[in-house]
């Protein structure tokens, strides 16, 4: 088997071995965005950089392999979480190149959060057999995306600026409460750019919020590709296709 094939296999096979990888990957992810969390005010020092270099070596190895695998290698690139994996390794890379260390460079490091789709990807393959809405698991994914890494970025602008952001608690307390268009009001952001960050929360929080509970209010869908037409998804219980009236074939036991 050629090494592109061998590849291929670790990502893409439904096997014991290439399992444990893809689930190790996901593990990999879920420490990186934690580590990049707890050092994200932290000061540069040896152990810091000799870990940012680790995470780097690990994830630009995980992008080239995606890449050598990958069936159009010009939409590669177009993907969100590999542009994401890229800006975090520009951003691991910055202080040993440029020997830089803004702030602003080091929360990108939270894009990493982006790879939670494979975490929620795994989870729908490992329990396929199970009644999970996998949509529900990805917008809910994407909405605890979205709140770390705008939480990120609020308490790195806000908290030499804003003597009510004391804790990283805080900077997701007020995210939090203006994502749900609470507002108490006993933090607010009064410069320019806060004010900003705070009509993006409000405009694109809610959106991401609203796209979790319509997944979760909507009927839950199976995906069995349409032999004919394509649609991929359909009724649990289905028997032909909504589009084109084609029999499919979708395994069920019977109790949905």
């Amino acid at each position: 088997m050629s090494l592109r094939g061998r590849i291929r296999r670790l990502y893409e096979a439904d096997a014991p071995w290439p399992r444990r990888f893809r689930a190790a990957l996901a593990i990999f992810d879920v420490a990186t965005v934690g580590y990049f969390l707890f050092t994200a005010t932290a000061e540069m020092g040896v152990a810091i950089l000799a870990a940012d270099i680790a995470i780097g070596i690990v994830v630009g190895a995980d992008l080239a392999a995606r890449f050598v695998i990958a069936g159009n290698r010009a939409r590669f690139f177009l993907n969100l979480a590999n542009l994401a994996d890229i800006v975090v390794l520009i951003s691991l890379a910055a202080p040993i190149v440029a020997g830089s260390n803004l702030a602003f460079l080091r929360v990108l490091r939270l894009l990493r959060l982006v790879r939670s789709y494979r975490l929620a990807h795994e989870i729908d393959r490992a329990f396929r057999s199970v009644s999970i809405n996998s949509r529900v698991s990805l917008a809910a994914a994407n909405l605890v995306v979205f709140v770390f890494v705008v939480t990120s970025l609020v308490w790195v602008w806000e908290h030499d600026r804003n003597p009510a952001l004391n804790t990283y608690v805080d900077a997701a307390y007020f995210t939090i409460t203006t994502l749900t268009t609470t507002g108490y009001g006993d933090i607010v952001l009064t410069d320019r750019i806060g004010r900003i960050m705070t009509i993006f929360i409000m405009v694109f929080g809610v959106g991401f919020f609203l796209n979790l509970i319509q997944a979760i209010y909507r009927p839950a869908k199976i995906e069995q590709p349409c032999p004919n037409c394509g649609l991929s998804l359909h009724d649990r219980d289905a028997s032909h296709c909504k589009h084109c009236g084609t029999v499919i074939y979708i395994e069920t036991e019977g109790d949905t």
